[in-house]
């Protein structure tokens, strides 16, 4: 089979039109593998959105169970230990108000002491005021007897006083002075 020109055109016609046929498969081929590599990196950034918020779930679950972990065995390894410091925290707490009430109660008696004491003094000071003059009172007294002894011894000495026979005579002159209105005179 030989060609001629004519089927040459005619497949050379059909070629083009089969090529554009084929072009056209490719453009919407194209156009499909464009739409699903979309598609497909959409759901990729969307697994990979739900892989992060997933792993952040995951994270998150692990270190909120890790915390409860850890607290709850910090709890029971410390919870003797912080049951004795609070028990010792009171008991120094009771104690504390125990000195603070011995304090105030030592302090009030310190000032009964005081005021007794001061009480005392101003009772002795008194006492020893009262004593010191009742001294004097008396000391005057005693000075005074001596002062009127040691005048009777004089006026025996001087002849003014003398016994006559049981009597105590006292010689006057001839013109006694009255000392006082009494009726006493003066001896000479």
């Amino acid at each position: 089979m030989t060609m001629d020109n004519n089927d040459l055109q005619e497949l050379a016609l059909r070629m083009a039109a089969f090529t554009d046929l084929l072009e056209q498969r490719a453009d919407r081929v194209a156009d499909v593998t464009e739409a699903n590599a979309h598609a497909v990196e959409s759901a990729a950034l969307t697994l990979v959105e739900q892989g992060r918020d997933l792993s952040n779930g995951a994270v998150a679950a692990i270190r909120d169970e890790t915390r409860m972990a850890v607290s709850q065995g910090a709890d029971a390894g410390l919870r003797p230990s912080l049951d004795a410091l609070s028990a010792a925290s009171r008991q120094t707490t009771d104690a504390a108000r125990a000195l603070q009430a011995e304090t105030l109660a030592l302090r009030a008696s310190q000032r009964r002491l005081v005021t007794i004491a001061s009480l005392a003094l101003i009772i002795a000071a008194a006492i020893a005021a009262g004593g010191s003059a009742w001294m004097m009172w008396r000391s005057q007294q005693e000075l005074q007897r001596a002062e009127f002894a040691q005048a009777i011894l004089q006026a025996t000495r001087s002849g003014a006083i003398t016994m006559c026979g049981d009597q105590v005579c006292v010689r006057v002159g001839n013109k006694p002075k009255h000392a006082n209105a009494d009726g006493y005179v003066l001896a000479e």
